[in-house]
């Protein structure tokens, strides 16, 4: 019985091992490079093992320089996964150039002429499929187009036009300089995201090379910030429609600001571009009036008053470096003090004439022996801001305060003279006409006024109306009405000049007119008086050619003095239609 069972047993399994396929024949393991095949046409079939595809250099797309790593090629092909695989390797003539690009977690690099190349059987199998029918990461082609390169660089010194698509996930890497022109180093997808020709999804887009520029200027879009660059060898510019929703170059005709100016420094140009409104909140600003050519130029443009929050169009001089810029706080924004620097810019149309307003403080100037003459208006006086020291007083003592506490203006304002000085051991702190100075000790640069005593108060001083409006977004007007009445007096017309001057100057400009009264005669007499006094400015503002839809007015009466009413002087501080511009 057991001869029978081992005769049946040894019958079953001849049997199976006779019904068994014969084996494959296994393929060669793939040469490091296919150097060895330059100068034929020979087809090579081998197997990439994987660690094979994570080792070596490659240079092209699709088609690779014979030097280039096989399979690491072939893994960025797409003929192959990370765990390898076979390949068929066709092998051809060189080509004039290679092209680099990103794909499957490889970056091939740009070359030039080589005398051999291969390409990989299959690797234009459907969209997504490998030789052999395995998924992809990245198919070579989307719609139609191949892949870009990750920069244009193998094409400098040519006018081509060359199409391409551009990958979701290129477009989140690499180096951009340049706007609507870029470098041709520059990362070719991340510039046409930047150039608004594709959104972060990617796709399709054309290209032209031209030949290299003197400067390239860096600006913020679409999320993207390219930066400026010197002359470079070579060019591209983006042709076609931008994509739906992205940001446009241009506003009003003019091309969009760079972030800085520092691309123009050493140069006296004046350059006409448009601030978008989220440029004027990004960046740092150094100085007033004058910004070095680092600061932000749209942030900048806000400080300055050249535009509102809503951005517009600028006219930019270029100047040489200044050895100083002073820090301000205008509009909402503040700018910071700076020492020397290489180069300069201020924007044009905005050059007040007279006196200019006084600064907060004068720190800026610190270190300096300057003389500087300004303006403290009744508003800036009466102001409460810190001061220590006596007849000479700490550079941050508030100015027109210290002023005030100095007897050389009156609670209503004027002009001051004052000089820098080096640091003193103490600041002793008095009380001077209404003013308490507080004690300090040493501090490293002082100032002290110039000039006779003039404690004597006369009219409230007006402020320069336009330049104000642009530096605190808002002024207060001193016109006279007759008593308990609002009807101007003719002596209210050359300060209402200047408010009208100022909107025929920037038809952008609306204001909310805000009437304000002393404390003389209650409030449900001098509320209904302040919003007449109010209108009448805007009637007058109207009638001399400002358009009403422009100009809204209110009234607060006696609820928002800015001095107190026990005198004469302080009332009249008081007794003001406040011009507020409207962002």
């Amino acid at each position: 019985m057991r001869r029978m069972l081992l005769s049946l047993l040894l019958l079953a399994w001849s049997g199976a091992a006779s019904a068994q396929a014969p084996a494959a024949p296994a393929l060669d393991i793939c040469p490091d490079n296919m150097s060895a095949y330059s100068g034929s046409d020979e087809v090579v079939q081998c197997a990439c093992s994987a660690e094979a595809t994570q080792r070596g250099s490659v240079w092209g797309s699709n088609n690779y320089t014979a030097d280039s790593a096989t399979c690491r090629a072939a893994l960025h092909a797409g003929a192959v996964r990370r765990q390898g695989g076979p390949v068929t390797v066709r092998m051809s003539g060189g080509l004039p150039r290679y092209i680099g690009t990103t794909r499957n977690g490889i970056s091939s690099s740009n070359y030039g002429a080589y005398e051999a190349t291969f390409r990989f059987d299959g690797d234009g199998a459907a969209p997504g499929q490998a030789a052999g029918g395995q998924a992809t990461a990245a198919s070579p082609a989307s719609s139609g187009n191949e892949v870009c390169p990750d920069n244009l660089r193998a094409y400098a010194g040519s006018d081509e036009v060359v199409r391409c698509a551009c990958p979701a996930e290129a477009t989140q890497r690499g180096s951009v300089w340049g706007t609507d022109a870029y470098t041709a180093d520059s990362s070719t997808c991340r510039a046409a995201l930047h150039a608004g020709m594709v959104g972060r999804q990617g796709g399709p887009v054309v290209a032209r090379m031209s030949s290299g520029l003197p400067r390239y200027i860096g600006t913020t879009r679409n999320g993207i910030s390219s930066s400026n660059y010197p002359a470079y060898e070579a060019t591209f510019r983006f042709e076609g429609e931008r994509v739906a929703g992205s940001q446009a170059p241009a506003a009003a005709g003019s091309e969009a600001c760079p972030d800085n100016m520092r691309a123009y420094a050493g140069s006296d140009e004046v350059i006409r571009c448009a601030c978008p409104a989220e440029a004027t909140q990004r960046g740092s600003v150094w100085g007033t009036d004058a910004y070095t050519a680092d600061s932000g130029t749209c942030r900048a443009a806000l400080h300055a008053g050249a535009v509102r929050r809503q951005g517009g169009p600028v006219s930019i001089r270029m100047l040489t470096g200044l050895p100083r810029y002073v820090g301000t706080t205008r509009n909402g924004i503040a700018s910071t003090n700076y020492p020397a620097y290489e180069a300069s810019f201020r924007f044009d149309g905005l050059e007040a004439s007279g006196p200019q307003l006084c600064p907060d403080n004068m720190s800026a100037y610190a270190g300096s022996t300057e003389v500087l003459q300004c303006l403290c208006t009744g508003e800036a006086v009466m102001r409460s801001s810190s001061v220590w020291g006596s007849n000479s007083y700490t550079a941050d003592s508030g100015t027109c305060r210290a002023a005030r506490h100095a007897g050389v203006v009156p609670m209503t304002g004027g002009l001051v003279e004052l000089e820098m000085l080096p640091g003193e051991a103490r600041y002793p702190g008095t009380t001077r006409n209404g003013v308490t100075s507080a004690n300090w000790q040493e501090y490293p640069a002082g100032f002290r006024f110039r000039g006779a005593q003039n404690v004597t108060a006369g009219a409230p001083v007006q402020a320069p109306v336009a330049a104000a409006l642009r530096q605190q977004g808002h002024v207060a007007l001193y016109i006279t009405f007759r008593t308990n009445s609002a009807d101007l007096d003719i002596s209210a017309a050359p300060v209402l000049s200047q408010v009208r001057d100022a909107m025929q100057a920037d038809p952008a400009l609306q204001l909310r007119l805000v009437g304000h009264t002393d404390n003389q005669g209650g409030p449900n007499i001098n509320v209904p008086l302040s919003q007449r006094r109010a209108r009448s400015v805007q009637a007058w503002l109207v009638q001399n050619g400002v358009p009403a839809a422009r100009l809204s007015a209110d009234g607060r009466g006696q609820a928002e003095p800015i001095a107190e009413n026990t005198s004469e002087a302080g009332r009249s501080l008081n007794r003001r239609v406040e011009a507020v511009r409207i962002d």
